[in-house]
């Protein structure tokens, strides 16, 4: 009996090794971004391959329209000021308040008595 639990005993320290070997290749493949099935698992499927991501825009809130670097509301933000709508001849000279900043009267005649 002593010598069967002794050729046991043995047995499991041969495996714990080879297990402990498996483990260190394992833990090595995962850290050097392999998938980690160097032939050891053969029974086993690879990992499917990761889809691409779907597009996502943070300004509309929608998925697979556009990204937020394409969005077509992006360049026409709220804050930003409209673009001109004069449709005159563009040779001659509108007049322009330098302190309103706005076209449509002369520095001279502004009644704005706001000081900045």
């Amino acid at each position: 009996q002593i010598n069967f639990l002794n050729s046991v005993i043995v047995d499991l320290q041969r495996k714990n090794e080879e297990l402990k070997i498996k483990l260190k290749k394992l833990a090595l493949a995962e850290f050097n971004g392999n998938d980690g099935n160097d032939g050891l698992s053969e029974g086993v499927p690879k990992r499917e391959k990761k889809a691409t991501p779907r597009l996502f825009c943070d300004i509309c809130d929608c998925f697979d329209l556009h990204d937020t670097e394409d969005c077509p509301t992006q360049a026409q933000s709220p804050d930003s000021v409209p673009h001109s709508t004069y449709r005159g001849n563009p040779a001659n000279e509108r007049p322009y308040c330098d302190i309103c900043e706005a076209f449509g009267h002369a520095t001279e005649s502004c009644n704005d008595d706001q000081t900045f």
